[in-house]
């Protein structure tokens, strides 16, 4: 058999048995309070034995329809955490997309600044003239559109 970090008899992921058990619990809780007032309110001639059992019979079958509504939950739940992560996931790709086309952006617009400044710096070379213009530096501007 397979290791598996679900638990087989309700097919809950590990880390989601914690809030299943939670909110069953408080749901068992609710249902035995319920039916208890209602067996202790209308049929106070009842010996103790027989309120308990009452109390056991009438809450059975709402304590498995808990257990049932609690996974078909946790199963949405899940559902959920899955596309939260697939869509920070494609956010994630997404964005290191425009950051790569940002900077090849940038380093174009360099490119482009250092050819000029270079062709600049040969024809003061080859007319003699003095050159001191410094040599341009990369810009960080993200205002310029992505190309």
């Amino acid at each position: 058999m397979p290791d598996s970090d679900r638990v087989s008899i309700w097919s809950i992921a590990g880390g989601w048995g914690a809030v299943f058990y939670i909110l069953f619990s408080i749901q068992v809780a609710v249902i035995i309070a319920l039916v208890g007032w209602r067996e202790i309110v209308q049929r106070t001639d009842d010996t103790s034995i027989d309120t308990i059992l009452a109390i056991g019979a009438g809450s059975a079958p709402n304590i498995f329809t808990a257990a049932a509504i609690n996974i078909a939950i946790i199963f949405q739940a899940e559902v959920i955490d899955m596309l939260a992560e697939r869509y920070k996931r494609h956010r994630y790709e997404v964005g290191k997309a425009e950051e790569r086309a940002r900077n090849r952006a940038r380093n174009r617009r360099f490119i482009a600044k250092l050819r000029e400044w270079n062709e600049e710096r040969i024809e003061a070379a080859e007319k003699g003239e003095p050159f001191d213009k410094p040599m341009p530096e990369p810009d960080y501007d993200d205002d310029e559109e992505v190309a």
